[in-house]
């Protein structure tokens, strides 16, 4: 007979550890965000919009916590096993400060993009420059959907790897156009993910919805960060890898 499989070597037993690791990691992702949470009940409850600079503020920790979700999505697809909790905050803790500095950047543009489309919306069926608006409405999206593309290699990478920060953007926006077939796959992930939470409204999914999809890029992206981590091996004084 077959040697029996030890304990924690079963499928129910992986599909637990999954189910579990996914729960975990949205309920740090929305501890880490409680401020946002609680500004956005603020808000919502005054019957206020939920973007202005006071919750744009409030989102500025959710980057460190987005890049704490793919260091330890990183470790799961890894290693298949990981003390989550301890993984979590210390990735959180070690690159708060880094991470703030993309964070602010991307958070910035995308908040200024935002309000710059209402703006020509709300403006340009009564503006005689409408050609202008429309074609700057179209410049604001491409510019969106670049820095969201980049965003997608950038976070997985820093979440694994320590670079100089040009170097990091360099490297985010290559993978991101030379991968096109990956990144158009993490677009496909995240507008689906986002069509369902929409659709379902529930609290626990929007947070668990950061959880999927971080795993799901991670997953995508494995060969990349691992290539890298390869290749880096060399210039530890310019990138360091992170286990």
């Amino acid at each position: 007979m077959g040697k029996k499989k030890e304990f924690g070597d079963g499928v129910l037993f992986t599909i637990f550890n999954y189910i579990w690791w996914f729960l975990l990691a949205s309920f740090y992702f929305a501890l880490t965000n409680i401020l946002f949470i609680f500004v956005w009940f603020i808000t919502n409850a005054n019957g206020g919009s939920i973007f202005n600079i006071v919750t744009v503020i409030a989102l500025l920790p959710a980057g460190p916590a987005l890049v704490a979700l793919f260091s330890v999505m990183e470790k799961i697809v890894r290693e298949k096993d990981i003390e989550f909790t301890k993984s979590f905050f210390k990735a959180y803790k070690d690159n708060f400060l880094e991470v703030l500095f993309y964070w602010t950047i991307f958070i910035g543009i995308l908040s200024i993009s935002y309000a710059d489309i209402i703006y020509i919306n709300s403006n340009v069926k009564n503006s005689s420059f409408a050609y202008i608006l429309v074609s700057a409405k179209f410049i604001l999206l491409a510019v969106d959907v670049i820095l969201i593309s980049t965003a997608f290699y950038l976070f997985p990478i820093i979440s694994r790897l320590y670079f100089k920060k040009k170097d990091a953007i360099k490297v985010a926006m290559y993978y991101a156009i030379k991968k096109l077939h990956i990144t158009i796959l993490n677009w496909f992930y995240l507008i689906g993910l986002a069509y369902v939470v929409i659709n379902i409204s529930s609290p626990i999914f929007i947070f668990l919805f950061f959880s999927v999809l971080c795993y799901l890029i991670i997953t995508n992206e494995k060969s990349i960060i691992k290539g890298l981590v390869e290749k880096c091996e060399g210039f530890q004084e310019n990138v360091v890898t992170v286990d």
